[in-house]
């Protein structure tokens, strides 16, 4: 199992947890934190930058849903997910990253590049030029 199906994998033990424990329902704000814990600690890119990027996906794909009570949706874990390759340099699920995506993570990139190791801002920024966003 891949790094990001394995956490995939994680975050579907998290639903399944709240389901359990809030009578089939999920409470986003009740599991958000944990989300965000799981997800800064599968990525081995170090400082703000995971946290951001999951700070962009729950604003623009969870709390911008129209069916909130049913979020996050496979669909949008599935994109977190994608995200989390995109930090590790994998091309796994890059095609579930739209362009509007794209281009936001560039954005993020340069706003935290100042405190990012040379090797992994080189890393990230050769896969946003691939993109067509750089």
């Amino acid at each position: 199992m891949t790094d990001i199906g394995k956490f995939l994998s994680d975050v579907q033990k998290i639903l399944k947890h709240e389901r359990q424990n809030n009578s089939g329902k999920i409470n986003y704000n009740k599991i958000s934190g944990d989300l965000r814990k799981l997800f800064e600690r599968s990525t081995s890119c170090p400082g703000e930058l995971p946290g951001s990027i999951f700070e962009y996906w729950e604003n623009e794909y969870v709390l911008n849903s129209a069916d909130i009570e049913n979020e996050p949706s496979l669909e949008h874990i599935q994109k977190l997910g994608a995200f989390l390759g995109f930090l590790d340099n994998s091309d796994e699920d890059q095609d579930l990253i739209t362009q509007s995506d794209w281009e936001q993570l560039n954005q993020l990139v340069n706003y935290e590049a100042e405190d990012m190791p040379i090797e992994i801002l080189t890393e990230l920024m050769s896969i946003l030029v691939s993109k067509g966003t750089y």
